[in-house]
């Protein structure tokens, strides 16, 4: 099949924006290899945490996005747990006594990270030597959150104080400890030291994966909220929308349906001719007309035309019949016509009688003519049947 010139035109421009737009996509696109300051939830990295959140949905947990601040943890119930993985942005104030109240009133925090210290209802954080390797850490105590996890791997740098005896230090050593738990209120306080236990690359470690269920409790006894406040604040749908991959799907998908509709609308649209302009102007069509009388000498025409056209503007006008006689018609615009009045007879009999004569003089026939035009202007009889003329 032959493709037209503008077809291929079409083709072309629509090659070459949809090729910008994927040097567009390749260039602000994240790389694979970035790493981010948290275990994202979304992240596939090998220190994000797309596996552990997929891998509970799978085994029974409900576990949901939590983008709302934590004074709405309230409406959501306390029946559930709340994870805060390395929080990013500093709370305020109000976002500590809300996180307190919601441990108060029965629910359980796993905060995970050295930042998430400012969020507990008490803090017994020491920093320590950091450490790039994962370190094994030891069970010390024989609780709920050790339970079949004997051994966990950890890479940290800071510390849980052993010298605080309203906590329980369930892994570390005699001085430190890299994961503890305490009771506030009617609810539950559990902290990691780091998130290397929910990582893609560390769940798989020791009993890690076993550590994160301990810390959440059995399955579909409380909702896991992820919490995703405390890295990105309060996020819209909207908002989570242009923040993905998925706005250059969208912008793809709509430059095509552009094309597609342009390429429609060409092919079947209405098919209507050019309007082709006349080229002769009135006033060349008046001196045509002027011209073609002078040659034939027809001096009576042009009167005969300017008469028919008074006398059936009359009628339309005042009601004058056109069968009226000349005198008849000086009578009914005697009123009208002031000083013309005089003129009114004479000129509409020698108007009469202009159509028995084969030619008269042409200034005859051009007194003529202009006196009918005055007339016409006197009675008003040339404006056009339009609200504004009446």
């Amino acid at each position: 099949m032959k493709v037209d010139s503008a077809d291929r035109k079409i083709l072309l421009v629509a090659f070459s924006v949809l090729l910008i737009t994927l040097l567009i996509s390749a260039v602000v696109s994240p790389a694979k290899d970035q790493s981010s300051p948290y275990p994202s939830p979304y992240s596939t990295s090998s220190g994000g945490a797309k596996a552990a959140y997929t891998l509970l949905s799978q085994i029974g947990y409900s576990v949901e996005h939590w983008r709302k601040p934590p004074g709405k943890l309230q409406e959501h119930g306390v029946n559930t747990v709340l994870v805060v993985d390395v929080p990013t942005q500093n709370p305020t104030p109000e976002d500590i006594q809300d996180i307190r109240r919601y441990v108060q009133n029965g629910g359980r925090l796993l905060a995970i990270g050295g930042s998430s210290i400012a969020l507990l209802p008490h803090r017994a954080m020491i920093p320590g030597i950091p450490h790039f390797t994962w370190q094994n850490y030891q069970a010390l105590i024989p609780t709920g959150i050790t339970r079949n996890a004997p051994e966990i791997a950890m890479a940290t740098s800071v510390y849980w104080n052993s010298s605080d005896f309203d906590s329980q230090i369930q892994y570390g050593d005699s001085e430190r400890g890299v994961v503890a738990s305490y009771k506030y209120g009617k609810g539950q306080v559990i902290w990691w030291a780091a998130p290397d236990p929910l990582t893609n690359s560390g769940i798989t470690q020791k009993s890690n994966l076993q550590l994160l269920l301990n810390s959440l409790g059995p399955a579909g006894e409380r909702t896991v909220l992820w919490d995703d406040f405390f890295h990105e604040g309060e996020v819209t749908l909207g908002e989570s929308l242009l923040k993905s991959p998925l706005k250059w799907t969208l912008l793809q998908l709509g430059l095509l349906a552009v094309a597609v509709v342009f390429t429609y609308s060409r092919r079947h649209g209405p098919q209507r001719a050019l309007q082709q302009p006349s080229r002769l102007a009135t006033l060349e069509f008046v001196d045509t007309l002027g011209g073609l009388y002078e040659r034939v000498r027809a001096t009576e025409l042009p009167v005969q035309v300017a008469y028919e056209r008074f006398r059936h503007q009359l009628y339309r006008k005042l009601g004058i019949s056109t069968s009226a006689s000349a005198q008849e018609i000086a009578l009914r615009l005697h009123d009208r016509l002031g000083e013309l009045a005089s003129q009114c007879e004479p000129t509409l009999e020698a108007c009469e009688s202009a159509r028995y004569h084969s030619q008269i003089q042409q200034e005859e026939s051009l007194r003529l003519v202009k006196s009918l035009n005055q007339l016409s202007e006197k009675l008003k009889l040339n404006l056009h049947d339009s609200p504004n003329s009446k």
